[in-house]
């Protein structure tokens, strides 16, 4: 006797065989094609490559997505894979139309809900039928393959859960893997639970090497950092209006001659910064026009000294419970603790970054255009006691 399972698969393989033989409704009808309730940033923007998909490619120019002329002529498409796709197609926008028709369904309760506690348990349940409805659409996928991540609509739900599986598949854990080898986790906070993809990069650069995103754990010279960062904050989870956060870099490398040890100190400070899955990015603009009303501690580019070892730069971003008052923030930037810090502000960590630095020719340029005193310059070798 078939099982459940079994008997789904039986009915699926005797749908598509009987398509099979059928002609295919043209893909203009189902609801992958009907935007009047869905995103145009669903649909795939280039038509030549998009007649390729619907279409069968003409032999003699080849598929548009390759861009060669000669690998393009040699493509020879798989037999009978456009009779296949086009069933298949139907198949999977049937079961779309399905859950968009739940999803309909869940907005009327959604307008009835009397708690805020079940508007959010229909919400949830509509971005994950969202996500399924839109999951299998060729493009959908096409986008999410070859498009920058940048160009993607962030607040489609299908994006942000796709966008998030690529980054759990290596950005997380290239990321975790830095904070842990380089001892940010525990030598700042005690651990990490990421939720957002934290990225960091410097555009005030000339050059590429300088003023792409910042790969965690990179070297970098003082003048490539010597003005405030950009910091792209993607939240992977619906944020309905706007989630305020928390940044803050901390060096927790900066020599303590009295202790012959090390103290923490604050490079920068942001807070009630107000962000959404679409605006994600604190930017040069952006602090440029409200900085003010963010800022509590100004940037302060790391200038180790000379023979010191490597100091980490380490970024830190939380999610607020509440706004934060700006002048309860403020205060001396040395010996800094973040724990306390974090603790105090009832602040949530969930996401971070961290790049080095050693000394360099630049450093003291840097130095004097902060108007900083002049650096120390160590011994080579560690001594037992302090020189003070």
């Amino acid at each position: 006797m078939l099982n459940r399972t079994n008997l789904t698969r039986a009915r699926s393989l005797r749908y598509l065989a009987s398509k099979r033989f059928q002609s295919t409704e043209s893909s203009s009808t189902g609801i992958w094609s009907d935007f009047s309730k869905r995103s145009p940033s669903l649909k795939l923007s280039n038509p030549a490559i998009k007649k390729n998909i619907f279409d069968k490619i003409d032999p003699s120019e080849g598929p548009a997505s390759i861009q060669n002329y000669s690998r393009r002529l040699a493509y020879h498409s798989i037999n009978e894979i456009d009779d296949t796709f086009k069933v298949a197609y139907e198949y999977l926008q049937e079961q779309s139309a399905e859950k968009y028709q739940q999803i309909e369904v869940l907005e009327k309760q959604v307008a009835q809900a009397q708690s805020e506690t079940e508007v959010k348990e229909l919400k949830d349940r509509i971005e994950a039928l969202l996500v399924e409805a839109e999951a299998s659409n060729p493009e959908v996928l096409y986008n999410t393959s070859y498009l920058s991540s940048e160009d993607l609509d962030k607040s489609q739900p299908v994006y942000r859960q796709i966008l998030k599986e690529k980054w759990e598949a290596f950005d997380l854990m290239v990321t975790m893997q830095r904070l842990e080898q380089l001892h940010v986790i525990p030598d700042t906070l005690p651990t990490l639970d990421p939720k957002v993809d934290v990225k960091v990069k410097f555009p005030h650069n000339l050059k590429d090497e300088f003023s792409s995103w910042v790969t965690p754990g990179e070297i970098l010279p003082a003048f490539a950092v010597s003005q405030p960062p950009t910091i792209r904050i993607q939240e992977f989870e619906r944020v309905d209006q706007e989630q305020l956060y928390t940044v803050v870099v901390v060096n927790p490398d900066t020599p303590d001659l009295a202790t012959n040890s090390f103290s923490t100190t604050l490079q920068y400070g942001l807070a009630n910064v107000p962000l959404n899955n679409v605006d994600n990015t604190i930017s040069t603009s952006t602090l440029l026009t409200q900085g003010d009303s963010y800022t509590f501690q100004h940037y302060i580019p790391l200038t180790p000294e000379k023979n010191a070892q490597n100091q980490r730069a380490c970024l830190w971003v939380f999610r607020q419970a509440k706004p934060l008052a700006l002048d309860a923030l403020a205060g001396p930037n040395t010996h800094f603790d973040i724990r306390t810090f974090v603790e105090t502000n009832s602040l949530n960590p969930v996401g971070a970054h961290v790049w080095r630095q050693h000394f360099d020719r630049s450093v003291n340029d840097v130095r004097r255009s902060y108007g900083l005193e002049k650096g120390k310059v160590y011994h080579r070798v560690r001594q037992a006691h302090p020189v003070i």
